[in-house]
C-alpha cells in the first residue's frame, strides 16, 4: 500500500490534540502530550496527493472509556482536507466537536519549558498536607527529581508552557504520561503546592501542601472547599455530596478533558482540572 508524505509527520490543533502519522501508524496525544491512542490507519494516498478531501480509516477510534469499559470519547471522523486535518471528536456527555489540525515541522514537546534549575532546590523536603480541619496525615516528599505522596509519585520535571509561562507545574519526567498514578497535576506556588486528582470519573477537590511553618498562613484555594464532583451527574458546588438532579441550563461551553461546565463564555481555563477551554463555537 502507498502512503503519503503529505500526511506523514506531526499535526497539531493548538492545544487539545496532537497527531503523528508514520505510514500506517497513528499516535494521538492529548494537551499534555500523554498518549491517548495508538492505532493503524488506511487511506487513499493518491487522493491525498491530489489534494482531495480524503477520509482516514482508523483500526481503533476510542480515546477513552469509563471504569465499566464503555466508550466515553472517540474520533468519529478523521479527514484530510485542503492541507489540513479535520478531527470530529465525540464525547458521550457533550456531543461532537470539530478540531482543525495543521502540519508542524517540530516534535511533540516544543510547547514545554523545563525549569528544573529554577525550582528543584526550593522544592526539596517535606510538604505537609493542609485541609479545612487542619494538618493532614499524608505529607508529600520531594527528593531530587522524585515526588511521592500516598502511593502516588515518580520522577518529574518542573515545567511551564509557552502559552502560560507564569503557571508552573510538576509533571512526569518522560512527558508522555498524564499523571503520577492519580495526580491530574501538581501546581507550584511561592508558598504552597496544590494537586487535583481524577479517580474514575470523579473529580476530587484540591489537596494543598505547605511547609510546616506555613500551615497557618497560606490561603486555601476555593476548589478545595467543594465536595467531590462526578462529571456524569450534575452536582451544585455548594452541595455537600453529589446526588442526581435535573440538568441545569446549558452553559456556554464545557471542558473537553473532564466535562466540567465553564462559568462564562470568556473563561480560558477549566476550574475543575485546569485544562485550556476551547474558544466559543470552535
Amino acid at each position: 500500500m502507498r502512503y503519503s508524505d503529505k500526511l506523514n509527520g506531526y499535526w497539531e490543533e493548538g492545544y487539545h490534540y496532537y497527531l503523528e502519522f508514520r505510514d500506517d501508524k497513528l499516535t494521538v496525544r492529548g494537551y499534555d502530550r500523554g498518549i491517548r491512542l495508538e492505532t493503524t490507519v488506511t487511506y487513499d494516498a493518491e487522493s491525498i496527493e491530489q489534494g482531495k478531501r480524503t477520509l482516514i480509516s482508523l483500526a481503533d477510534n476510542i480515546l477513552s472509556r469509563d471504569y465499566e469499559g464503555n466508550m466515553m470519547t472517540e474520533i468519529k471522523e478523521l479527514a484530510y482536507e485542503n492541507g489540513e486535518l479535520k478531527l470530529l471528536y465525540n464525547y458521550t456527555i457533550m456531543g461532537e466537536t470539530l478540531y482543525t489540525l495543521t502540519k508542524k515541522e517540530n516534535g511533540p514537546f516544543d510547547h514545554i519549558i523545563i525549569r528544573d534549575d529554577e525550582f528543584i532546590d526550593k522544592l526539596q523536603g517535606t510538604w505537609e498536607q493542609w485541609s479545612q480541619s487542619g494538618k493532614g496525615s499524608y505529607p508529600m516528599q520531594i527528593n531530587g527529581n522524585t515526588i511521592s505522596w500516598f502511593g502516588c509519585g515518580g520522577s518529574f520535571h518542573v515545567v511551564s508552557y509557552t502559552y502560560d509561562r507564569n503557571s508552573v507545574y510538576i509533571v512526569p519526567e518522560d512527558l508522555t504520561r498524564s499523571d503520577f498514578g492519580g495526580f491530574t497535576n501538581v501546581r507550584v506556588y511561592p508558598d504552597k503546592l496544590t494537586t487535583t486528582m481524577m479517580v474514575c470519573d470523579m473529580n476530587m477537590p484540591l489537596s494543598v501542601f505547605a511547609r510546616e511553618d506555613m500551615l497557618d498562613k497560606i490561603e486555601i484555594p476555593s476548589g478545595a472547599r467543594v465536595a467531590p464532583r462526578n462529571t456524569m451527574i450534575y452536582c451544585p458546588p455548594a452541595d455537600s455530596g453529589c446526588r442526581e438532579m435535573p440538568a441545569p441550563a446549558k452553559p456556554a461551553k464545557f471542558c473537553p478533558e473532564c466535562g466540567a461546565a465553564a462559568e462564562n463564555d470568556t473563561q480560558k481555563y477549566c476550574c475543575e482540572c485546569g485544562s485550556r477551554l476551547p474558544v466559543k463555537n470552535d
